[in-house]
Parts: C-alpha cells; structure tokens; sequence
C-alpha cells in the first residue's frame, strides 16, 4: 500500500510539471496503453479523457501498430529519445499529423513512455504570430505620437527609445542609449525608483508631473505611464512620456482668464446673476450680494424667481422656455422698464436687467446682469422737481412780480412788517386776506425769504385759475393712468415744494372735497397722487390768501370750518390803498422809477398836482391799479415830469363822492361789480363772464387791460 502511494506522489508530481508546462502529452504502459493524458492534449487528438484511458496508442494514430510501438519502445532502452514525424490521427479529417517524441520513464518503479505531442502546423502559426505581434508593435513603438522609452531603472539604463522620444529630448537614437535615466530625470530618480518598483508590482502605473531634460537642458513637463514589458526572460518597464506643455500652457491661459473673469466679476458695479434652466443660482458676483443683501453661498442653489416679483418671474421663465427652441443663443435682451426685484429683507427695489444665454460644456446657462436704479429713480425725480421748479419760476417770472417788494411807510404797513417778522421764523400756517390787488403774494413772498426755508422753492398755486377736476392732479400729483390724458406720473405742488413753501392764492376758490385733503395734509404732512395708493411724506410750509370772508364762507357752508380754523392760526390782513394813503407817494415814485427805465424814457418825477389827484383817488383796484396809471402815464408822458393829464383820472377823497367817470373807469367797476356779485367767479352759469354777456376769455382779457384780479 505504501509502494502504492509512493508511486502515485511520482506519477503525479511528473504530471503537475508537464501541465503547468503546457504540453501536449500522453503516459503509455509497456503495452501501448494510454494511462494518462491531460484535457488539452485530448481535445487537441480528438478525444475526450474517459475515451483515451480505453485506447492503444494505435487506436489514436493511424501510422502506429503495436509492432512499431514494440521496436519503438525497445530503442528506448538505450536512454535516448525517440523522435516520429509524420503520426496522421484517426479522428481528425483531412491529413493532420503530428509529432511525437517518446521517453521513457520510470515511475516508483514501473517503466513508462511519456509520448510529447507536437503539432508542427500549430507551432508555424505560433511563430507566424508572434512575429506579426513583434512587427506591429515596432510598428506602434516606431511611428507613436508619445515617447516611448524601455527602461531598466535598477541599472539605470535607457535599454530602447522611438524616434519620438528622440525628437522630444533632441537626441539621436544612439545618443539617448548611452545617456543614464539618471540624465532625464536628476532631480527625480529617487521618486522614479519608487514608481518603477510599484508598476513591477502591479504590472503598471501613471506618474504625476515630471520634468524631463532636453539635450539643450531645457526642462518640459511631462506625463508617464507604464507597464512591465519582457525581453529574453528579462522584465524591463516600458514607459509612454507625453509631452504636457501645451496642456500647461492652456491650463495657465484657463486660469488667467478666469482670474480675470473673476477679477471682472468682483470689479463690476452691476450685479451679476448666472441661472440654469429651472432658474436656480449657479453664480453671483460681490456686487449681487450687496445688491440682494445675501450671500452667494446662501442664495446659489435656490430659485433666483424668490427674489423677483411675480410679473418679472414669469417674464423670464417665459423668455428661458423659448430660448429652448432656439440652436443658437440670442443677444442680450433688456427686460422691460418699471421691473422690480426684492432684497433679501423683502425690500422692493426697481432695477435695470438683460439677460443672455450662455452655452457651456452642453449646459445652457443665462446670465442675468442687474443694476439698481433705486438712487438713480431719486435722482431723476429729484432732477424732474428742479425742473418744475425752474419751468415754474420761469414762468412766474414771465408773469413778472410788479411790486418787487412791499414798499410803505404807513403804520398800517408797518403793523403788516412786524406780523411778518413775528411769523417768518416758524412753520405755523399763515393766512392772508385783503381786498384783490393789495399785494397778498407780496406778503407771502417776504414770508418765505424770511424764513429757514427760502434757500428752498416758494410754490404757488392760484387755486381760482385751476378746473375743479385737475386741481387735485395740481395740488397732489397723479400716477400714470389715473385719468384720461395722464400719461406719465406728474409730481404735484406740495411734492415740489418739499422742504419749502407752498403759497395757495384764493385758497376761497377750493372744492369742499379738495378741502378735506388739504386739511390732512396740513394735520399729518402726508397724501396720495391721484390714482396711487402709496403714501407720501411732505415737509411744507402752508401760506393761504384770499379776498373772501372766509367765516361768512363757513356759515354759508361752502368753506370747512376746521380747514378754516387750521388755516386762521396767524391771519394777516393787508390793508387796501385807501387806507393807507400815506403811501402813494412811495409807491407812485417806485413805479415810475421802474417804468420809465423799462421804457428809455428820462422821467424825473410826478408833479404836485398829480400826485395830490392820485392821494384824492379812492382805488378800487388797490396798489396793482396805482401801478397800471403809472404805467400808462410813462407811456403817455413825453416830457421829463408827470402831469395830471397823463393820469387819466378824476379826483374824488371817498369811494361814495365820485365825479363822473370816464367810460373805461365805467367798464372797471362794472366788472368789479360783477366779481362781488358772484363772489369772485368768471365762469360757469353763475359766473362773472355769464352776468356781463361776455365770453369767459374776452372777460379774462379785459380785466387784465383794466388791471383787475379776482
């Protein structure tokens, strides 16, 4: 049993080396019998391994019979191999033969022939292989974009190189086989050693940067991977070198322009938003976040349409949906004017915005680029005001203010200048009231240069000159479509009079409904445009004048007695011209001055006699009528001194005892008449213009000839 054994562990250890050979191999007893074979070698003749373990030999081979094996196996007796050709199998079709070489064995004890098969056709075809193998990789190695080196880094030997790796270094060949690697790499042999070590290990390997030296002792960058390769039994390390320089340079070029790009970004004024297709914050520069109050990396990854309003989110989802349709990415567009966005905070703030399409590594992206117009807005309103402000005291200037200033000597004018002085320093609201023509404005002009405020605009509103349905658009502005005609946002008088005065003339002439907003803004300094519904915060200073009798008005109800009261707080009256008489004097030479130079006349003085008909004259039309006679005396007078012909008036000391009149005096009080009796009104049904026969306009232009004013 131990003999047994001994022989199995024999037989067996002969067939492990003959497997892990790979041969092709049969195990014959002295009788021709075929006690082993291995799968390969089987499949090779034909059979399976049950099938041959009940065959001769010369079941398998055609050209053997048991003699041949005999005289065969007794030549082995001489230790000598013995070697057939030609041996034609039964199984296979056609001619296939093969060789086989017989030795003779002895296992435990007991002769046996080992009979290696050769197939001669298999071995040409190998050769054939190998050969084509041989040639195609010289093929690659020779004509390879990249640099291939064979290496042998224990020795430290270039063992072979291609043509590319001797251009890339600037070598010939023969020069680069009788450098050391050591050459190309000296700063890095010792990491090289580590990397080869690690490719034998693993069977290959990939560097990070390496910089390899030229012939010129240049040093380029470069990339390595490689793999073991053998040569007559020998394992080298075959390394393909790619040359990364131009990558360097394109990544160094990539980097500069995104520091640009990103110094653009960081030193750009307006906001800059890149959003994907859903919307979502991919980028935002620094001024984004000022703008938006939010950091970007709180607002990238959430939906830019959370910072727009509704109008605007929908504008652009719709303009990023129709740009999916699009191949090519369209200009910048602008989005409308009067779109807004929110802060962070939830403020609403208007803005400017285009937004473009950017195509990017099979991304489409959209850039958003935002300015904040909130300052600007301020600025061209403010801007808008001065304007007004300018078109307005252009125009009063055009009118042209023909006192100049509040000139007199009388007590009842001084008492006037001490109310002016005691009022001018505070904001309280002042109300003027006196006969038309006694200078009203006047007052409320010195008011205004007396006080805090006159480095801001004195505003005037005639509120009897206005229709009742725009005086409200006068007074408070109005936004754009309030009403027929309004198309664009008009400021109102008390927004440009901010920081000012507001001067409303006939303040009488108002509509109670007007009334009540003008008493809010008086009480809370806040009110509406027309049309809008934001409120807005004035700090003015209110001076009303009438000629109207104000308290009569509240009785008779067509004046609120708390708008009264609110305005009564410091009345000043002004008192007419015949009552201050003492006056003239003053007057008629300041208006004789200013007409005469206005005219390039040399007119020196009035006459005694003249000026004693103006102290004796009962004017009606105040101060404004004493300047019209001075006027048309300038004009008449062609001498160097007025006479009381040039005058045009009689002389009377009470309204009651006057001479007969001239027809154009005649006309004046027939109008001033008329005015009392509908209290100031020139239009409408009940109006001056309508008691007279007259038309409106041909009412209006006659009582400016005269020298009248409601």
């Amino acid at each position: 049993m131990a003999k047994q054994k001994q022989s199995m562990g024999g037989f067996q250890q002969i067939t492990a080396l003959l497997d892990d050979e790979s041969y092709f191999y049969l195990i014959l007893d002295k009788q021709g019998r075929i006690v082993h074979a291995n799968e390969p070698t089987a499949k090779t003749l034909g059979y399976s391994l049950q099938e041959l373990s009940r065959l001769h030999l010369w079941d398998v081979f055609a050209t053997c019979s048991p003699d041949n094996f005999a005289r065969m196996l007794e030549s082995l007796h001489t230790g000598e191999p013995k070697h057939l050709k030609g041996m034609r199998l039964r199984r296979k079709k056609g001619a296939k033969t093969v060789e086989l070489r017989f030795h003779r064995l002895q296992i435990s004890g007991e002769m046996r022939v080992l009979a290696i098969v050769k197939d001669p056709a298999e071995r040409q075809r190998i050769k054939s292989a190998l050969r084509e193998s041989e040639e195609r990789f010289r093929k690659i190695f020779d004509h390879s974009n990249d640099a291939i080196f064979v290496i042998d880094p224990a020795e430290d030997r270039i063992v072979d190189a291609n043509p590319r790796a001797c251009t890339f270094l600037g070598y010939t060949r023969e020069e680069l086989l009788r450098q050391p690697v050591s050459a190309i790499h000296p700063n890095e042999m010792p990491q090289l050693l580590e990397f080869a070590q690690t490719v034998f290990q693993r069977g290959h390997g990939w560097t990070n940067e390496l910089s390899c030296i030229t012939k010129s002792g240049s040093a380029l960058p470069s990339e390595m991977s490689a793999s073991v390769i053998e040569i007559n039994g020998k394992n080298y390390m075959i390394a393909l070198v790619r040359d990364i320089s131009a990558r360097k340079r394109a990544e160094q070029a990539l980097r500069e322009s995104e520091q640009r790009l990103s110094s653009i970004l960081k030193s750009a004024m307006d906001a800059i938003i890149t959003i994907d297709e859903e919307m979502n914050v991919v980028l935002m520069n620094e001024a984004a976040e000022k703008m938006f109050g939010c950091k970007a990396d709180q607002m990238v990854g959430q939906s830019f349409g959370d910072f727009l309003p509704a109008g605007f989110c929908h504008l652009l989802s719709t303009h990023i949906q129709t740009s999916k349709a699009q191949s090519d990415a369209e200009k910048a567009v602008w989005a409308p004017e009067g779109i807004t966005a929110f802060r962070a905070n939830g403020e609403e703030f208007p803005i400017e915005c285009t937004i473009s399409r950017v195509d990017l590594q099979n991304q489409r992206l959209f850039t958003v680029i935002l300015r904040d117009i909130n300052e600007r807005k301020k600025a061209e309103e403010a801007l808008t005001k001065l304007e007004l402000e300018r078109t307005y005291l252009q125009e009063e200037l055009k009118q042209e203010y023909n006192f100049g200033e509040i000139i007199g000597a009388s007590h009842a004018i001084r008492e006037v200048f001490r109310n002016i002085e005691r009022v001018a320093g505070m904001d309280t609201t002042v109300l003027i009231t006196g006969e038309t023509g006694t200078g009203k404005e006047l007052v409320a002009r010195a008011i205004h240069e007396a006080s805090p405020r006159k480095q801001n605009a004195l505003i005037k509103v005639n509120c009897a000159a206005l229709p009742a349905g725009l005086i409200e658009s006068e007074l408070f502005g109005h936004e754009k479509g309030a009403f027929t005609g309004a198309t664009h946002r008009k400021q109102g008088r008390f927004e440009m009079a901010h920081g000012g005065t507001l001067f409303l003339d006939e303040i009488g002439e108002l509509p109670l409904d007007t009334q009540t907003k003008l008493l809010r803004v008086l009480q809370e300094q806040e009110f509406e445009r027309v049309g809008g519904s934001q409120t807005l915060k004035v700090d003015v200073r209110v001076l009303a004048a009438t000629n109207r009798d104000l308290e009569q008005e509240v009785q008779r109800g067509a004046f609120r007695a708390d708008l009264f009261f609110r305005l009564n707080i410091f009345p000043i009256v002004v008192p007419p011209l015949r009552e201050r008489k003492e006056d003239i004097p003053l007057l008629a030479d300041y208006f004789l001055r200013k007409y005469a130079g206005r005219a390039g006349k040399h007119i020196v003085d009035i006459s005694p006699r003249a000026l004693e008909l103006l102290q004796n004259y009962h004017w009606p039309g105040n101060v404004r009528e004493l300047a019209n006679i001075i006027e048309r005396a300038t004009i008449l007078c062609d001498r160097n001194r007025i006479q009381p012909e040039h005058l045009m008036i009689t002389p009377g000391s009470e309204p009651g005892e006057k001479p007969f009149s001239t027809l154009e005096d005649m006309e004046r009080q027939h109008i001033l008449a008329a005015l009392e009796k509908t209290r100031g009104v020139i239009g409408g049904p009940n109006g001056a213009a309508k008691l007279l026969g007259l038309n409106r306009t041909t009412l209006i232009s006659r009582m400016q000839k005269l020298g009248i004013s409601r």
